[in-house]
């Protein structure tokens, strides 16, 4: 008994002669994806106080920041814009006066697009539209424009982390005046020119006729 009682003190002595563990440095973003052009704010701690941390990706440094009194970081930089439609890059902030404080943080990109099927074609057949990377709105709009007149018609919900949609909608009125016409997507449910992210491009609307079937109904000769 007495044995036990000696250790059990020896044990609690050495346990506070030893050194807390250090905090492991962290990364994080504030989105799940990001758009073309759009800031990606990274925020972490566990950094030397007032030291100054690098941000790199690919191994390819972009930039350094300093971390504040208690060693906390927070910094933004432009998503870069990619090939194809998503891709995922890890992003890494080192610190430079400790480089054992390292720490990563994926981030999700996306392209921005919009296609429509068919473009062209009679107004009053609906069309599959099939967009993505409209990260700052949750809501698809598109501003249909021509000789000074404007209508603007709910596309859909956009959906999933990269803001993706995939429907069918009639963009024009059934009645619609053959011609071109302007067409703007994007997040807003009311036009204007400088929104930002939108997909623009032409439409050319036609009617389409169907000829009058010919009856089979035979006709017979009166003398």
């Amino acid at each position: 008994m007495k044995l036990r009682t000696a250790v059990l003190p020896a044990l609690a002595i050495a346990a506070l002669a030893m050194p807390a563990a250090a905090p492991a440095a962290s990364l994080s973003v504030d989105k799940s994806c990001y758009g073309p052009g759009e800031r990606v704010a990274f925020s972490g701690g566990g950094y030397t106080a007032s030291g100054p941390v690098a941000l790199s990706v690919g191994g390819q440094q972009l930039g350094t920041t300093n971390a504040n009194a208690v060693g906390e970081i927070a910094a933004d930089l432009p998503a870069p814009t990619i090939r194809g439609k998503r891709r995922t890059d890890l992003f890494t902030a080192t610190d430079q006066t400790n480089l054992s404080l390292v720490a990563n943080a994926p981030v999700r990109l996306t392209s921005l697009d919009v296609r429509v099927t068919p473009r062209n074609g009679d107004p009053s057949k609906a069309k599959r539209v099939v967009a993505r990377g409209f990260t700052s709105g949750r809501t698809l709009y598109a501003h249909v424009r021509r000789s000074g007149k404007l209508r603007n018609v709910r596309i859909g919900q956009l959906g999933g982390a990269c803001h993706t949609l995939d429907v069918k909608r009639r963009i024009f009125l059934a009645n619609a005046q053959a011609g071109v016409y302007n067409v703007q997507f994007d997040t807003r449910r009311r036009y204007t020119a400088k929104t930002a992210p939108q997909v623009s491009f032409l439409v050319t609307v036609f009617h389409t006729f169907r000829p009058a079937s010919v009856s089979s109904t035979s006709w017979v000769r009166i003398d």
